[in-house]
Formats: C-alpha cells, structure tokens, sequence
C-alpha cells in the first residue's frame, strides 16, 4: 500500500475542524472532571501515591497523554479559541490518513474525500473533538500502520503498539491490522507486526506498568485482578460489561439499533447514527458485487475489509462501548462509496448530507468563556486532607490547590467505606491518623445521599457552613465542607495505628 493523499487535502480537514471545535467549545465533560486533569497533574506533581485513588479506579490510568494535555491546557487556559484549535489537529490528521487509506482502494479524489469527511462527523468523532475524550492520537498510529507498505510490518506494529500503550482500547485494531496482512495473504510478515505491537506497547506503558506493579502488585491496576490479585482491590476484572450484547439478535445487528432511533445500548447518552450500520450494508454489497462478477475484490479493499471487520467484531466482544470506535467510523464513509460507486460526487454528496442530517450527537460537556477551565476552590488550611464523599467526578479540583493538600477518594466505584481492602483500609487509616484539617468534597445534586453515608461510616460530619467549589467545568455542582471526628476510635484501634506505617503500601 502506497498511495499518498495529497498534501494539500490536509488544509481543507485542518479548516473544518478547527473551525468546528472554536464553536462548540471547550471541554468540560465527565472524564476530564474524573481524571484526565487529576491524572496528568500528579504525574508532573508527583502525587498520584501520597494520594489515595482522587480519580476512582481511573487513578491509575497512563498519564503520558494525560500530562501533555495538561501542560497545553495550562499554557492556553487564557486562549481557549486557540487551545480548542490545537486539539482538532490530531482529527484532521487522522482524516487526511483516511483519505490516503480511500485513495488507495480506488476511490476518486472527490468522493474519497466526501467519504472520510462523512465518517469524521460521525457521533463518536464530532462529539469528542478537541476533547481529552477524543481518540484521534491513538487513531492517527493506527491509521499511519495500515498504510504501511507490505516490508515494514514491524514499524506498523511498533506504532500499533504506541496507541495500544496510550490506550488499551485500541487492542480490536491491532487484531485488524493482523487481519489485514492474512487477507492479502501477507502471513509471513505476522510474527515481525507482533513483535513490533509488543515492543511498542512495552517502550510507552512498559515503564508506568512496573511503577503500578511495585504500588500495588498488579501493572494494570485495577483491571484483570482476578489474574493478578493485589489486596489493594477485590480479586475482580473491574471490566465495564454494561454495553456487551445481551443476545445473538444484538450482537447480529448491534450497530442497527442505533441508526435510526436514539438509543443508549452501547453509550451513556443517547446516540442515532447509521454511519457503521449502513458501512456493514456498503461491505456486503461490495463483496456481492464481486461474487456477481466472480473475482476477489483487490488487494487494498481486502485489506481494510478484513481490518474493518476483525476490529469491528473484537471491539464488540470486548467494549461494545461507542466511544472505542472513533477509527471504525473514520473509515465507515469509504465501503458506503464503494457500494455506491457508480454514482457520481454531485450525486453522492446530497446522499452523505441526507444520512448524515439524523445524526443524534451526544453532549458529553462543553463550556464557553475567557477561561478554557474557570476553577476557584475555597481556601483549603495548609497540609489538610480532602476527602471526596461521593463518586461524583471531582477529582480535578486538586489541579487548583496548593500541592500540600492531600486528597482521599473516600466513596467512589473502587473504594467503598467499609470494604475489605487494602486501598479501603488505607483510606481509613489516613482518615483516622491525620491530624490537620479535615475536609470534604461532594457533589449533592449528582449523588444525593451519597455523602452522608461515607460521612456517618467514618465517623465524621460537617463542622461548618460549606461553600460552593466556583468551576465552569459543572456549573458550581461541587460543595467544600469542613469536617469534624464525631466518632474517635477505640483505644486498641489508636495504638494500632500509630504502630502501622503511612498506607498504602504494598
């Protein structure tokens, strides 16, 4: 595979979608509240393991991204327009190495562009743009491999490896690209594009894993506990199951349930796009038509054909989860045109308008202002422990505070008050032992109730009037409140104690 998009075609996706991201904001969504903002300022701050779990099981996450983004937000926080520009980049990268990936299995220049401009404002694409959600780096490897000429299967696997290491989501491509090289019957350059996914996973995430295997006793904390077992959790995948395929009917046409009603089946919020559906009905009219005319469709089609398809089904087998198929809907408009390929682009662009005007995108949260992130806590005592008393995403608020203040996710999906775990009793440990100021963080109308049973199960309750956490990022949805013991320990329990060293430990 060698054809080139041009490089001209990459101004006309940088115009969009730059243009695109300025309007619709910055991001402000759950997983930059929860731990893209806590995560990439204790990598550079060195407090992730004076912490106890502020991000809830997405603590442990690999910063690398994470802190890079915070750097640029940190420097442009001032000049969001500018920021929001910066970030639609790496989509309009991946966009123009989609159009190479169209060129190349005989599409026209036009409606090559048509197709991939079509998938790029897809519901999973659109929606995360300039977000820390987006998935345009990972996908920018990914797309960089499979154009990679038939030698060069080890450096296509390195860069597989690369965003496999950024995020683990992207294993279902790495299963495609194997695919891919089968399909065109490429099996012997298999063992160098495994070696390569694994040397680069190992060269991005090899490092933070070791670190998370020392903290905890398991690199990949806190999945896959029930193989690894640290005490820090329970012995549990810690997998996200809620979107997998209930039955054979779903998992048949799972992707037709979304693509013309709005449904939540495989997302959070409610989503309709017909773009992967409609991709499925483009691929199997491009192999009827081979059959028809009974010949093997070329090279390079059979080549994203079994990519598209391998990623598709193991991405289904594993996540189901929207989101993870940003590269799949990048790719969806190219098998659409290929279906619909006598059709010229004066026609074809009318009917990629037409499928795409019922989109249904969701908000994940955006905000518009002077400021890319307005956040103003209360003054915090120096060297007090801030407890987060709900799951609620709130983690981000130790971005915006002096670095002595510790911070404890006392209540979250990892640690729950009481559990018999490691990390649960080191976050009751460092509750009992501190003997500066106690606070507490909580977010009522996200989780009522939440914060009075963590409250009453550690013994503590409000000492004082609360103040509000001033943050564009949830419209001011965060109380700060000060906390008194209500309960001390038994006598036994304070001389065990202060006998045992700062948790956690492994």
């Amino acid at each position: 595979m060698t054809t080139r998009a041009p490089l001209w075609a990459f101004l006309p996706f940088a115009a969009i979608f730059c243009a695109l991201s300025a309007w619709l904001g910055a991001d402000a969504s759950w997983d930059l509240r929860n731990y893209h903002l806590y995560d990439g300022h204790a990598a550079l701050s060195g407090t992730l393991w004076r912490d106890i779990a502020p991000a809830q099981l997405q603590s442990y996450y690999l910063p690398a991204s994470d802190a890079a983004l915070f750097v640029l937000r940190e420097a442009l926080n001032t000049h969001p327009t500018i920021l929001a520009v910066l970030l639609a980049l790496p989509l309009a990268l991946a966009a123009w190495l989609a159009l190479g990936v169209a060129l190349r299995v005989g599409l026209p220049l036009g409606a090559a562009m048509l197709a991939v401009l079509f998938g790029a404002t897809g519901a999973t694409g659109l929606s995360t743009l300039g977000t820390a959600m987006s998935e345009a780096v990972p996908e920018c490897l990914v797309l960089a491999a499979f154009a990679m000429p038939c030698g060069r299967s080890l450096r296509a696997g390195c860069l597989a490896g690369i965003a496999l290491g950024l995020k683990l989501t992207f294993a279902p491509y790495a299963i495609g690209l194997a695919a891919a090289l089968l399909a065109t019957a490429r099996w012997r350059s298999l063992p160098s594009l495994v070696i390569g996914v694994a040397a680069g996973v190992l060269l991005v995430a090899g490092p933070w894993w070791w670190n998370v295997w020392v903290h905890t006793g398991n690199p990949l904390f806190p999945y896959f506990n029930e193989i690894f077992r640290s005490a820090w959790t329970a012995p549990a995948p810690m997998t996200d199951t809620r979107f997998l395929p209930e039955d054979a009917l779903h998992a048949i046409f799972l992707p037709f349930f979304w693509a013309l009603r709005p449904s939540r089946l495989t997302s959070e919020l409610a989503v309709r796009d017909p773009r992967l559906a409609l991709a499925w009905v483009g691929w199997l009219v491009v192999l009827a038509r081979a059959g028809f005319r009974r010949e093997l469709p070329s090279s390079p089609i059979r080549a994203l054909l079994a990519f598209w398809v391998a990623a598709f089904v193991a991405w289904e087998a594993r996540f189901s989860i929207l989101r993870y198929t940003a590269t799949l809907e990048l790719l969806a408009g190219i098998p659409i045109a290929l279906a619909l390929a006598p059709l010229r682009v004066r026609v074809l662009a009318p009917v990629f308008a037409a499928i795409a005007s019922i989109t249904i995108y969701p908000n994940w949260g955006r905000v518009s202002g002077p400021l890319a992130a307005d956040v103003r806590p209360p003054w915090f005592p120096a060297h007090a422990l801030v407890l987060l008393l709900d799951p609620s995403p709130m983690a981000y608020v130790a971005a915006f505070v002096p670095a002595s203040i510790r911070f404890v996710g006392a209540n979250s999906n990892l640690l729950h008050p009481g559990d018999d775990t490691a990390l649960a009793r080191a976050a009751a440990d460092a509750i009992a032992r501190h003997a500066g100021p106690l606070w507490g963080l909580e977010s009522p109308g996200d989780q009522p109730g939440e914060a009075d049973r963590a409250l009453g199960a550690y013994g503590l309750a409000r000492a004082g009037p609360c103040a509000r956490v001033h943050s564009n990022l949830d419209a001011d949805a965060i109380l700060a409140c000060p906390l008194i013991r209500v309960q001390a320990p038994p006598p036994a329990r304070q001389r065990e104690l202060a006998s045992r060293p700062s948790p956690p430990i492994r």
